[in-house]
């Protein structure tokens, strides 16, 4: 045809195709942004963890976040406590080291008739089920006072089960809330108190106190022991000298938890006025607990948990933490963030804190005697915070 270049079309033609294609680049972009395209299941997870600032403005109540109020009251204000470092989660690697000491989110069994003496037992094997006035009794009830929670008593019809699940952990050399229907060493009796706390060491003089002492540094077992609910409790012990496990120490904190909703919240711990005694509790994050909550934080080890407490239904958001007037790094755990080294880790550790609407925070850093701590919560029933001292 006159006047016609096919050159001149081609022309044209490739650089129609060329803006077509990079207006498809940036819509396929823009989706991707928005979150409107699927996201390979290998490529996802959380983002890094990095050390951010933490404004005063994010310790304030989440208002979308649907948490009640209700019976929640008595939270203190806080001072000030701007620019504090908080650590976020991190994506989880590795597994569970161990299942010591673990704590199990299912409901308390039923309590049954007290096993039998075990007449095939040999060797150097010993279990007991008492509580002395020098016990682990009154060292649970000083820790609980201390956090302005009530004494809890032992229940003797449960002691004789828990020696009993004690007694299987050792003879069994296992370690779980659990006991094996096929194992001989295993009781009806010791099976109802199994869900509790358990603590297994290689170590033959391991006792009730050292046990004690890991599940008040543990983040996911010291909720547990303050909870206000619990109004009964019982210990077992038992010691095996030819097993790979020579101690185990067992306590019952399910079947005890008979006390209302929402008399003693919200828990504070270390309590203002009580304050954290080293001579007592540990100044270190427990090793081994499960769920390892040093997954979640991207460490490998911390000081010792600070915990609040608010009750069923409510939510904590935000923490903050400073040590001498100066801010302090810490990483938060809470129900709304946890996340485990495994879907199961992160769905028990959220079980347990969901719970109690409870928020624990480890600082990176050990707490010394001396120190002066202000911590502050931000929970979706308004913000709490304290003050107690090191000693």
């Amino acid at each position: 045809m006159d006047g016609f270049s096919w050159r001149w079309a081609a022309r044209r033609a490739a650089w129609a195709l060329v803006w077509l294609l990079a207006l498809l680049a940036l819509a396929w972009l823009g989706l991707r942004v928005a979150g409107w395209l699927p996201v390979s299941p290998q490529a996802e997870g959380p983002p890094p963890a990095p050390t951010t600032s933490a404004p005063e403005a994010d310790l304030l109540p989440d208002p979308l976040a649907g948490g009640q109020a209700g019976g929640q009251a008595g939270g203190q204000a806080a001072p000030p406590l701007p620019d504090v470092t908080l650590t976020l989660p991190r994506t989880p690697t590795g597994t569970d080291p161990t299942g010591r000491g673990q704590p199990d989110p299912t409901p308390p069994v039923s309590p049954v008739p007290p096993p039998a003496a075990d007449p095939e037992a040999t060797g150097a094997l010993e279990a007991t089920g008492t509580l002395e006035a020098t016990g682990p009794l009154p060292l649970l009830n000083r820790l609980r006072a201390g956090a302005g929670v009530g004494a809890v008593q032992a229940e003797p019809d449960w002691q004789a089960g828990c020696a009993a699940h004690a007694r299987y952990l050792v003879r069994a050399d296992r370690a779980e809330h659990r006991e094996d229907p096929a194992s001989p060493h295993r009781s009806a009796a010791g099976e109802a108190c199994a869900p509790g706390h358990y603590f297994v060491s290689s170590q033959p003089d391991s006792d009730l106190r050292r046990a004690l002492a890991y599940w008040v540094g543990g983040a996911f077992h010291l909720p547990q022991l303050l909870d206000p609910r619990l109004t009964r409790v019982a210990f077992g012990e038992a010691h095996d000298a030819g097993g790979a496990f020579r101690s185990a120490a067992v306590l019952d904190v399910r079947r005890g938890l008979n006390a209302p909703d929402g008399q003693a919240y919200p828990v504070r711990y270390p309590g203002p006025e009580a304050g954290l005694d080293l001579t007592v509790a540990p100044a270190s994050a427990s090793a081994s607990e499960w769920p390892d909550p040093l997954v979640h934080c991207g460490l490998k080890e911390a000081g010792a948990p600070v915990a609040l407490l608010m009750g069923a239904g409510v939510t904590v958001r935000s923490a903050a933490l400073k040590v001498n007037g100066q801010p302090a790094a810490a990483c938060l755990l809470s129900a709304a963030s946890f996340r485990g080294a495994s879907a199961g880790d992160t769905q028990a550790g959220r079980g347990v804190l969901g719970a109690q609407g409870a928020g624990v925070l480890l600082p990176h850093v050990p707490l010394r005697a001396g120190d002066r701590v202000q911590v502050s919560f931000g929970t979706t029933a308004g913000r709490v915070g304290w003050s107690f001292g090191v000693r």
